[in-house]
């Protein structure tokens, strides 16, 4: 999925230009807003909007090739599984993921510490040779990271990442090497060794999720087709005054910057590309990453800053 960030210029003295008024840091603009249409392909929108199966966790995956196969889907965690994730491409379809909590229950949970100084020279044990339950446990605690992000050790230098781990029950946790007492010193994820700490013992809630998945559409087309429904404005349908016009063209050419307190223009702008998406002053908070202006589709990218 798409992940905006907002890049401060201040510590680098870089000279922030608007499309219309012209500032710099240090100016008398120490707020303001940027938006940025640009041009998007259905590829681009699906890429966009979806997360390729691959990508997502081991535990990820095995549970949406379950529920696609019409079998029980369920994955238990601390924390949400598929965070992030509306729908996912798999063999040319895509599909909308749905998860539900349907069961909970407290449990031990155990401070898990892992960091690549000071790692000691014996009982160590590759991630792979776990037992399955330690290695569900472990994606769960670390937040279910895909196998690229993993691959991302090998080129850290330095990694010290903590979580807590969990099992839903006394059986699960009786075959685990890892709690109460662990069984290694030094756990090998992605090509790294890591000295591996356990705390204190607290309680913790274990959440049973069921994973739900539909399909949505058969090729890439219908699928952007889907996401700029629900996810598009259509700027061609509204009533834009030609000050408006200006903004969305300006937007489109290289990008739109204007300083606080917004004009009428642009604060009415903003509202159809973010929080009132239907135009009818219902003050709905809602998700809008593509826009129809003149006949084209543009990804919408709208950020506010303050220097």
């Amino acid at each position: 999925m798409d992940r905006r960030a907002l890049l401060s210029a201040c510590a680098t003295g870089l000279t922030l230009t608007t499309g219309c008024l012209g500032f710099s840091v240090g100016s008398d603009c120490p707020r303001g807003t940027d938006l940025r249409l640009d041009p998007v392909t259905d590829a681009d929108a699906a890429d966009r909007s979806s997360d390729p199966l691959a990508t997502l966790s081991p535990p990820e995956r095995d549970v949406v090739a379950a529920a696609r196969n019409g079998e029980e889907a369920t994955l238990w965690a601390i924390s949400s599984p598929f965070s992030g994730v509306d729908y996912v491409a798999a063999d040319g379809a895509y599909f909308a993921v749905t998860t539900a909590v349907v069961s909970s229950v407290d449990r031990p949970g155990y401070a898990l510490s892992l960091d690549t100084e000071d790692v000691p020279t014996d009982r160590r044990v590759a991630f792979e040779d776990l037992p399955a339950v330690d290695r569900t446990a472990l994606y769960a605690a670390l937040g279910f990271p895909s196998d690229r992000e993993i691959e991302r050790f090998d080129r850290a230098r330095s990694i010290s990442i903590g979580g807590t781990l969990v099992y839903p029950d006394d059986d699960a946790e009786s075959r685990s090497e890892l709690v109460p007492d662990p069984s290694y010193d030094v756990l090998r994820i992605g090509g790294r060794d890591f000295r591996l700490d356990l705390g204190e013992s607290r309680t913790k809630t274990v959440e049973t999720h069921r994973i739900e998945v539909e399909s949505v559409a058969e090729s890439t087309a219908e699928f952007a087709a889907v996401v700029r429904e629900r996810y598009g404005v259509d700027l061609d349908d509204r009533d834009l005054s030609a000050e408006q016009r200006d903004i969305v063209e300006a937007a489109v050419d290289g990008g739109y910057d204007e300083c606080a307190p917004y004009s009428d223009a642009y604060a009415d702008l903003q509202a159809t590309l973010g929080n009132d998406s239907d135009g009818s002053g219902s003050g709905r908070t809602e998700r809008v990453d593509y826009a129809r202006y003149d006949g084209e589709w543009y990804a919408v990218s709208m950020s506010e800053y303050v220097v």
